[in-house]
């Protein structure tokens, strides 16, 4: 079907006018954020006599907020590599490999993934108090990616599946065992799957709340939980919560811009082959 100028123009100016409307509540963060309390209260796009400052920032990072930006580093990388080192072997296990009860064991982990996080909070607790594993860095990257490995598994899974199988014969007739094939034929063939991953494990764990309010004290909350120490019922101020806020995103927005690329691409498809 031929693509006429008018059909082009007329894609790009929708494209443009819902960019633009999915860009105003970020806008309205930022703006909130670097304005006194009396203007905000005014409307955040009211720039008559508008003054700017940093002084929200400057509060809530005093505050600890910086503390909390560290604790979900901590847990978020690992509870992104973890799963990871773990999700990719098993992965190339189930298309590789054939083993008894291999089908039902992946139907299994397919199944896992619709149980919602509340659903096993309270044998969690309990687990987690008889372990002492409660106010534990360990324990809640453990928790994480735990509830990684079966989407995981499955989602690499399917990519390996779509690498040609030349590519494992030809390693083979060169001598590599199944450990170097994967590590150094698969694995570097799959590193956008494998970054697609990384890319989604890291933010979700970067946002989460239920867990981190669950499982941790809050000398320990990621930032995700920090933020709530800024909201208050009576008297919220809006300048500190906002800027809060926009600290909260920066890093999983910084993540996604580096890696889109390689998500971009793991996320269309396989090999083809």
């Amino acid at each position: 079907m031929k693509v006429t100028r008018r059909y082009k123009i007329t894609i790009n100016a929708v494209a443009w006018i819902l960019g633009i409307i999915l860009l105003i509540p970020l806008i309205a963060l930022i703006m909130a954020s670097i304005r006194p309390f009396s203007e905000i209260v005014a409307g955040w796009w009211n720039l008559s006599n508008a003054h700017f400052t940093l002084e929200n920032y400057r509060t809530v990072l005093a505050a600890g907020l910086w503390r909390n930006i560290l604790n979900s580093l901590l847990i978020a990388v690992f509870a992104t590599i973890l799963p990871i080192l773990i999700a990719g072997m098993a992965a190339y296990g189930f298309t590789a490999f054939s083993f008894p009860i291999k089908t039902m064991i992946f139907l299994t982990l397919v199944a896992i993934q619709v149980i919602p996080q509340q659903a096993v909070i309270v044998p969690l607790l309990k687990l987690f108090r008889d372990l002492h594993m409660y106010n534990q860095f360990y324990g809640i990257i453990l928790v994480h990616s735990a509830f990684a490995l079966p989407w995981t598994i499955f989602f690499l899974r399917n990519f390996f599946i779509s690498i040609p199988k030349d590519y494992e014969e030809a390693a083979r007739i060169d001598g590599l065992g199944d450990i170097g094939i994967y590590f150094r034929i698969i694995l570097p063939i799959a590193m956008p799957a494998v970054i697609s991953v990384a890319v989604v494990q890291f933010i979700f764990v970067w946002q989460d709340l239920f867990f981190a309010i669950t499982l941790l004290r809050p000398e320990k909350w990621p930032v995700s939980a920090g933020v709530t120490r800024f909201i208050s019922r009576y008297n919220p101020n809006w300048g500190q919560l906002t800027a809060a806020g926009v600290l909260a995103i920066i890093v999983p927005i910084v993540v996604y811009v580096l890696m889109q690329k390689y998500y971009m691409k793991g996320v269309s498809g396989g090999i083809k082959g």
